[in-house]
Order: structure tokens, then sequence, then C-alpha cells
């Protein structure tokens, strides 16, 4: 039956796991492109312009931003990667429970001889992997622009790694975050409204963070404070802060998985309308 279960879950996500690779492995190519074709002046004279409030976000220093590889570093947070993982993280999670409620499969699946957690949690390893295979396409589409396009110097993959982990532990960690929510509801749309609720909370709280001086504590609200990948390219040698960033996004998802799946195992199953 774990079989059954987990074929279920992985034909469920498939199709948008597959469009999102593609999308995520076209767009880094397209990205390093681009930037391949803006002039290193021109990318020294804009960081310039900026205010100071708007350097104070900034990860790293500007005059390490405008080398090649930190010109490639902007990949991971712009909002297009982004707006994909969070469509997968939200998208999928909040399916594990509301969804099926809200779609009446729950009343004919959790009478199956399956233990309810496990509805949960190979769910959550399926949502996990994908996320592994998505950061993989960012790297695979690096990977194929340093052999199609020309840059300054070679760029160093295996720098980016500690990145590509981060954007996959933020996927891990805002699934965790949304099948807790969906655990407790019954209305799918109901759990994506929430988990974005939390998402932009968790943004602007670690922006108030950064930006004023006496609210630095107010880091510590914000899942999104780990979430630095910029910073974890150009750690060097700090290998303790790559891990502990890390480990916590997959340690805040792991805990969601396991609210959610506790919180199914126990609560009562309404009847769709």
């Amino acid at each position: 039956m774990i079989r059954a279960v987990l074929r279920k879950a992985v034909r469920d996500g498939l199709p948008q796991l597959v469009v999102s690779c593609v999308l995520l492995f076209l767009f880094s190519w397209l990205f390093v492109w681009l930037t391949s074709l803006i002039n290193v002046g021109l990318w020294a004279t804009f960081f310039d312009m900026l205010p100071a409030f708007v350097q104070k976000l900034m990860p790293v220093s500007p005059k390490i931003l405008i080398t090649p590889t930190g010109r490639v570093s902007f990949l991971f947070v712009h909002i297009v990667p982004l707006l994909i993982i969070i469509g997968w993280s939200i998208g999928r999670a909040s399916q594990i429970v509301s969804g099926e409620i809200a779609s009446g499969r729950y009343e004919v699946l959790l009478t199956l001889p399956v233990h309810r957690y496990l509805w949960v949690v190979v769910p959550a390893v399926v949502i996990s992997l994908g996320a592994i295979l998505m950061a993989g396409s960012m790297r695979l589409g690096l990977w194929v622009a340093t052999m199609t396009v020309r840059l300054p110097e070679r760029l160093p993959l295996a720098q980016f790694t500690p990145g590509l982990v981060n954007v996959a532990a933020l996927s891990i960690a805002l699934s965790g975050i949304t099948a807790a929510v969906s655990a407790f509801l019954s209305n799918r749309w109901n759990t994506i409204g929430i988990a974005a609720v939390i998402l932009m909370v968790s943004m602007i709280v670690k922006l108030v963070a950064r930006l004023w001086a006496p609210g630095d504590w107010m880091k510590y609200l914000s899942f999104l404070t780990l979430f630095e990948p910029q910073e974890l390219i150009f750690a060097g040698g700090a290998t303790g802060v790559v891990i502990g960033y890390n480990a916590g996004l997959i340690a805040i998802g792991v805990v969601g998985f396991v609210v959610a799946a506790a919180a199914l195992s126990l609560r009562d199953i309404p009847v769709s309308r």
C-alpha cells in the first residue's frame, strides 16, 4: 500500500515538477547569457547609484557582486526562480490534507489499510526530492551556460553549491509550514492564502530587522532570515554558517511535516461539499 501512496504522490506532482524544472533550467541559462551582455562598468555605476538603505539589504559587498560570479549569484534571489519554487512548495503541500479533503478523496483514501501519517510523510518526501531536482535543474542550466556563453572568466560552479542547497532548503521549509497549515483546514485555497500571508509577513519582518538597527532581534522571528544564498556562495571557508542556515531551514520543514502528520492522525475528516 505504501507503493500506492507513493505512486499517487508522484503522479499528482509530476506535471508541475517537469514544467518547473524545465523553466528553471532555461531561465538559469538565459540569466547567465543576459548578464554577459551587460558591461561591468554599468553594473558598478548601478550599485553606486543605489541609496544607502538599499545597499544595507545586500548580503555581501557590492564590489563582490559586480564580479561575474557575483552577477550570476542574483539568479538565486531573482523573482522568477523564487516564484517557481514557491509555487511548487505551497501548491503541492497545500494538497496534502486540505486539498484532498476539499476534493472528497480522503473519504475513500483514509478507509484504506494505510497509517494516516503516511499520507503526509510520503508526499513530504516527494516534495522534498522535487525541491532538490529543481535546484539541480538550476545547476544544470548554469553548467550549460558555462559551455555556451562567453564570460570574462569561467564560473566556479562548485562555489554555487551552497546557494543551490539554500534554495532547496527554503522550498522544504515553506512546504513544511504549508503542510502544517493544511492539516488544520479543509479548504485548499484557504491554506494557500494563509501560507502566502506567512511568507509575506516573514519577508517584511526580515526587511525591518535588516534596515532598522534597534529591531535586529526581529530577524529571529522570520524563517527567511536563513535564506541567504548569495551570502553562502561567498562565505568562503565558513562551513558552519552554510550548514547552520541550510540545516535550520530543513529542520523547520521537518517540524512542519511532523505537525501535519500528527494533526491528520488525530483530526476528524469533514464531508466535502
